[in-house]
């Protein structure tokens, strides 16, 4: 056996440990990000608040379902005299008010300063929830958190089911084990 030999049998044995090792942390990535998701929808979830938006004379049913779409306005209802609807906003973030209050289709949005840009805390909820996702770039589309999701779990299954499977295939083989012999499974103790 020369020295080539030798160094494909040690390169063929460290494969596995190394394509072990990055499915664990691929896993573990999935894992994580999973758990952040998680964390931030439990940390920021809160009412969302009920604001009223006038929309321009003439706006067609098709333009203003676009525009709610675009700005998170969701449960259009109590219109008014003057054809104000009331909404849940979703996105309170600043460049979202700020291309709201700046929409040439809309006259007027009641229940937000227009100088700081913010939704008073004074104002009623609405009856959907929003959280940080629907202030985030990127993830303020319904479709996009769910596909980012989906791919965290499957990343996370990628990496961590195949221990997982090992491991309760090994706890069956030890209770087996021990069922055989007549012991109960879990640590041996005296009995008295």
């Amino acid at each position: 056996m020369g020295i080539p030999a030798i160094l494909s049998t040690r390169a063929r044995v460290r494969a596995p440990a190394l394509r072990t090792a990055s499915r664990r942390w691929i896993g573990a990535f999935g894992a994580l990000g999973l758990a952040a998701f998680g964390v931030a929808y439990w940390l920021t979830y809160e009412p969302a608040p009920r604001v009223r938006v006038l929309w321009r004379e003439g706006l067609p049913a098709g333009q203003r379902a676009a525009l709610e779409r675009k700005y998170l306005l969701l449960n259009g209802r109590d219109p008014m005299s003057g054809g104000s609807l009331a909404y849940d906003l979703l996105d309170t973030s600043v460049p979202n008010l700020r291309a709201l209050v700046a929409e040439p289709a809309i006259a007027d949005t009641n229940d937000i300063d227009r100088n700081t840009l913010a939704v008073p805390f004074d104002v009623d909820y609405g009856g959907e929830w929003m959280w940080i996702a629907h202030r985030t770039p990127g993830l303020r589309d319904a479709t996009a958190r769910a596909g980012l999701i989906v791919l965290l779990l499957s990343v996370a299954v990628f990496g961590l089911a195949p221990d997982a499977a090992r491991a309760w295939h090994a706890a069956r083989r030890t209770a087996g084990a021990h069922r055989k012999q007549g012991k109960p499974f879990g640590p041996n103790l005296p009995v008295g």
